[in-house]
């Protein structure tokens, strides 16, 4: 059953009008991104099917029109006060991101929400407000593995995804091919 939250002219208002959770947060990783993307002047494509662990290829117009690819991934779980947050990543997704010999970079993006809906997002005239933020990590290069369903990553929270941070890994892209 849709919760009820109020009442406008005679509409009822709901806090989720029928899509899964993780649909929202899908949709939800998706915004901040490409928030991001955009404050940071990144054009963004959205890759489907997603057959090869790539939601977003990120670009932009630097002299070698450098390119980057995205895998998003949400998450309400308990960071802990850690250095970096532990992720149990689904082991198709860690061998795509693995992968070393490719024309673009992958990185996997990991946006924390609060784990209450009607915390997400605030908004009125004056701002928009996303809760809580992204991190990025390359897994480029790391061991395969013989899980058979999630492998754990290491997430470093210092590896916070801002507009600087964007423009500095395409810079980094453009300059060298790699992060």
């Amino acid at each position: 059953m849709v919760p009820y939250c109020g009442e406008i002219s005679g509409l009822a208002l709901m806090t989720n009008l029928g899509m899964e959770r993780a649909a929202m947060q899908e949709c939800f990783g998706d915004a901040f991104l490409l928030a991001v993307a955009g404050a940071a002047g990144c054009a963004v494509s959205l890759r489907r099917p997603d057959d090869d662990s790539i939601d977003w290829t990120l670009s932009c117009r630097l002299s070698r029109r450098p390119k980057l690819d995205v895998q998003m991934k949400t998450w309400t779980g308990d960071v802990g006060g850690g250095e970096v947050i532990r992720y149990p990543l689904r082991r198709k997704n860690y061998d795509d991101l693995i992968l070393t010999d490719l024309c673009a970079p992958r990185v996997l993006v990991l946006v924390l929400l609060p784990a209450n809906v009607e915390e997400w997002l605030v908004l009125s005239e004056e701002e928009v407000v996303l809760r809580r933020c992204g991190y990025w990590v390359s897994l480029a290069g790391l061991p395969r593995s013989e899980n058979e369903a999630t492998v754990t990553v290491s997430v470093p929270q210092r590896n916070l995804l801002t507009v600087e941070a964007l423009q500095e890994m395409m810079a980094r892209v453009n300059e060298t091919g790699a992060l």
